[in-house]
């Protein structure tokens, strides 16, 4: 069976292991949503745009009707003139003409305005289409990437908390419950090793005593911050000369 400082050292490193393969996980959905509300924000743009050209095309319309009235109206005018019994009647008449085309003019400005916004608005239509089916191809991509990845990770994270099982299974029995008790509250966060006398998650110094205590693979606390101490992995021997 191998001590508690190898214990440990692997508990610690399991425990992270399947927290981080654990977060990878909740990660997926967190960015396919992120894809799908990209994709919506394309078609609104999208949307927004074919919305405002059916609009121009609408206002452009009512004018055009506008224009074609007033126009009838000067030619309506212009023939009363030669029946105006009056000068009063005529200049009437003149002053509502020159109404009619200062009104003509504002109408043909605005409408060649409007089709000139439309042109330029159609314009855009091909760009914002393709970049709705770019970002739906995207998101089918990604999706399809993601329900892969997971399926590697969740594979993954189940051997990693099987493994768990089996070396938290070697954890001493005289030290189970305070071991259970750190464990459950902590989590992954649970261990730290310790360099230069020192624990490596609070920085808190090691008593002589600890630090004696935990070379002889005692099961050992930081006082600090209560993690569960063991001491970093001895580097590899050197090879022996020939």
């Amino acid at each position: 069976m191998p001590g508690p400082a190898v214990v440990m050292r692997e508990i610690h490193r399991l425990r992270k292991l399947a927290r981080d393969l654990q977060e990878q996980l909740e990660r997926g959905p967190r960015q396919l949503k992120a894809q799908q509300a990209k994709v919506t924000r394309q078609e609104t743009l999208l949307r927004e745009e074919q919305d405002a050209i059916k609009k121009l095309k609408v206002a452009t319309h009512e004018k055009e009707v506008s224009l074609k009235t007033t126009h009838s109206q000067i030619t309506k005018h212009q023939k009363q003139l030669a029946e105006a019994a009056s000068k009063k009647e005529y200049d009437a008449l003149q002053n509502e003409i020159a109404v009619d085309k200062q009104r003509t003019a504002q109408l043909e400005d605005e409408i060649l305005a409007a089709l000139t916004e439309g042109e330029e608005r159609a314009a855009k239509v091909p760009e914002l289409e393709k970049s709705v089916r770019q970002a739906k191809e995207e998101a089918v991509a990604f999706e399809k990437g993601t329900a892969e990845r997971n399926a590697g990770l969740s594979a993954h994270l189940a051997e990693t908390q099987a493994k768990l099982k089996e070396v938290e299974a070697n954890v001493p029995a005289d030290v189970r419950i305070l071991f259970n008790r750190i464990s459950t509250a902590m989590g992954a966060d649970s261990f730290a090793s310790v360099q230069n006398r020192t624990c490596a998650a609070c920085h808190t110094g090691l008593t002589a005593q600890q630090y004696t205590d935990l070379q002889q693979e005692v099961f050992i606390v930081c006082k600090s911050c209560g993690r569960i101490l063991y001491p970093p992995e001895a580097p590899p021997s050197p090879p022996a000369d020939a």
